[in-house]
């Protein structure tokens, strides 16, 4: 048996596999943000019938990145070369806001206080210009210990190429300050660029007490159990083992949100779908990301809470958009969801747990989309009333909003500024479509690609319910709805292979290298990293190696990310970057001298076949027929309970079709089908 558990912002979702790979449980339980490890041992001890001793536990989670957002780590310190004290503080040039007069820097995770030069210097070769002051170093770290600090980043330039430095500071920590908890640069990034590399690290380090503490007692609590192994997904979609984790926490910071993509991957490349747009709407926020050939788009520069990370990860954007997202209007009086969130405590105000403020979630029971006697299968009844009143006072407000100010103002018609509880939550549902659409042209018109020529396909609780009219502001004409939405980061989990991805900087002139030379960095590479793996335990069997190369035109300030076959040879390399940049930017110059930058290996060891998520059909189709508010009218919709939908079934909007974990919309206009492998398939109208 496997176990995949995914803790979301507002549920946390389970999903269990027999030893031939077929589903044999599933779970939703209230996240528990103090302790994200409550709710998963919730969710496992539900299932009292089911013997797991020796499963395995793969698991998604949002720890890292909540101690990111809300800054709860440990008191950091920093060692620097001598002369980069202000790594942190001075950043780069460019702003998120451009035009804000009052623009304020990103606070870095570092106080400058506790941040400490060390004589030492390495030039871009890594060949030492100045030897390390071990005597500084120690005085430093006595300092820090002093002050308090807990964890230690360690960033030193050029480390990437020669980490004897920061490998002799860690020693020197461990004998002056033992029990420290210590991220040296160049093994979090060993990639070029400072800001970036110094941002990671310290990121790494501020995370790492928090996700051991976490990783500790969830280890304990399923020892007691009897279960087997604790993995993770990582950011850039593959699963590791815990005790790696523990190592490079911050590989786990958008641990949750690939695995969704990773689910999707697979349940659309069995329906013969290579290039899909994946949309993850859960209770805080919407997740999307571009997948074209079946392989979701990587990047290897992200931020959280505007800190820079570089590291591969898969390429998500995210928007405050989700069913817990919190209406309210904007300085001008304009209706705006998100970004706050109402999240599991208290939730919407329809959960009945004391929210009071209206959320995208109410607005969809006011509509009558959600039935409150159909949440979570029934399990969780919602309160209808409870976000009619949260919407109609939020409607009183917008209309004291829109009121003229002076009596030079003229008045709009009364008619103009009375809205009724269901029209606002139309409104809402707009607001929301138009965000999550903004998203997925972030991923993807803004990446050269065309969002039309892919399917979306839609998971988490409320995906669905919005994925059509998503797909409507975007021109997309086909959506998908894995069976078991809700819960597709859980089996994403489980469908997930084990990967490690691995990197080097050495900055080159394709055109001034011989034949054999990018082979030959890449034949290092990967001893380096065959190395590593086996220290693990990881044997060469079964491992799938794939390369790329980070290229770039010689002056430019970026690189692109190409794949590259084995062996590649320069000519080649350069034409693969020319194709990329035109597909990217819209123009090449080949006639322009390209520059290798970064070479990156994966190790992949496939994790074999594992089952789609199919519906169980049972019995006759369940239908009614019920009222709905659509274009600020009551409107007859069919209501349809997915479980009793035999394969070839159709339905033309509008229609709901309801089951334990989601719930899915079909507008005015389209069709849903039900395929081979019960898939949802929606396709609008000519």
């Amino acid at each position: 048996m496997r176990l995949g558990v995914e803790c979301g912002g507002t549920f946390t979702d389970l999903v269990l596999l027999d030893g031939a790979g077929r589903l044999a449980a599933t779970g939703k339980v209230f996240s528990t943000p103090s302790d994200p490890s409550l709710a998963v041992l919730e969710a496992i001890g539900r299932l009292e019938s089911v013997d797991l001793r020796g499963a395995p536990l793969l698991h998604g989670s949002t720890v890292a990145t909540n101690a990111v957002l809300e800054r709860k780590g440990p008191r950091l310190g920093l060692i620097v070369t001598r002369g980069f004290r202000d790594v942190l503080e001075l950043q780069r040039h460019d702003r998120d806001v451009m035009y804000d007069l009052h623009y304020r820097k990103p606070r870095p995770l570092v106080r400058r206080e506790l941040v400490r030069e060390v004589p030492e210097r390495l030039d871009a070769t890594g060949k030492p210009l100045v030897a390390l002051d071990e005597r500084a170093v120690r005085d430093a770290v006595a300092e820090l210990a002093g002050l308090g600090v807990t964890s230690i980043a360690v960033c030193f330039l050029h480390s990437y190429r020669n980490p004897a430095h920061e490998q002799r500071v860690r020693e020197i920590v461990s004998e002056v300050a033992p029990g420290l908890d210590v991220s040296l640069s160049s093994e979090v990034v060993a990639e070029f660029r400072e800001y970036e590399r110094a941002s990671s690290t310290t990121v790494d380090a501020f995370v790492k007490p928090t996700v051991d503490g976490y990783l500790s007692r969830l280890e304990r609590s399923l020892a007691e159990r009897g279960m087997g192994e604790l993995s993770m997904m990582q950011s850039n979609g593959g699963v590791v083992p815990a005790a790696y984790v523990r190592q490079r926490p911050i590989h786990v910071l958008l641990s949750g949100p690939a695995a969704g993509v990773a689910g999707a991957v697979a349940v659309a490349s069995a329906a013969g779908i290579d290039d899909i747009v994946t949309m993850d709407m859960g209770g805080t926020s919407t997740d999307v990301c571009l997948v074209t050939g079946g392989r979701p788009q990587i990047t290897t520069e992200s931020m959280i809470d505007r800190i820079p990370v570089k590291l591969s990860m898969v390429d998500i954007a995210t928007v405050g958009a989700g069913g817990g997202s919190i209406v309210g209007l904007d300085p001008g009086g304009m209706l705006q969801v998100g970004p706050r969130s109402a999240g599991a405590d208290p939730g919407p105000a329809c959960y009945g747990r004391g929210g009071t403020e209206p959320t995208v979630t109410d607005a969809n029971v006011t509509r009558g989309l959600i039935r409150p006697g159909h949440f979570l299968g029934g399990r969780h009844a919602l309160d209808r009333s409870a976000a009619t009143t949260a919407l109609g006072n939020l409607a009183a407000d917008l209309e004291r909003t829109s009121r003229p100010r002076t009596a030079a103002e003229p008045a709009p018609p009364a008619a103009d500024l009375e809205r009724s509880p269901a029209q606002l939550a139309e409104d809402v549902f707009r607001i929301a479509n138009v965000a999550m659409a903004g998203a997925i042209r972030l991923v993807s018109t803004e990446r050269g690609h065309d969002p039309r020529d892919h399917t979306l396909v839609a998971y988490g609780g409320a995906g669905p319910l919005h994925a059509a009219a998503v797909a409507d502001e975007l021109g997309i004409t086909a959506v998908l709805v894995p069976p078991h939405a809700g819960l597709m980061s859980a089996y994403g989990l489980l469908s997930s292979d084990f990967q490690r991805r691995f990197a080097v900087t050495r900055v080159d002139e394709l055109a001034g290298l011989a034949p054999g030379e990018l082979g030959e960095v890449f034949g290092e590479l990967l001893a380096d990293a065959t190395a590593e793996l086996a220290a693990q335990g990881v044997g060469p069997a079964g491992v799938v190696v794939e390369h790329e190369l980070d290229l770039r035109y010689r002056g430019q300030g970026f690189e692109l990310t190409v794949p590259v076959p084995p062996g590649v040879d320069p000519e080649t390399a350069a034409r693969l970057f020319h194709e990329a940049h035109a597909l990217r930017y819209g123009h090449s110059t080949p006639a322009k001298a390209v520059q290798v930058v970064t070479y990156r290996l994966t190790l992949r060891v496939p994790r074999g076949e594992t089952a789609l998520p199919a519906v169980q059909v049972e019995g006759d189709v369940r239908r009614e027929d019920l009222p709905v508010v659509i274009g600020g009218e009551e409107r007859t919709c069919a209501f349809l309970w997915r479980a009793s939908l035999p394969p070839g079934y159709a339905v033309t909007g509008p229609a709901v079709v309801e089951e334990d974990t989601a719930t899915t919309y079909v507008p005015p206009g389209w069709t849903a089908a039900v395929d081979a492998a019960t898939n949802l398939l929606l396709t609008r109208g000519a």
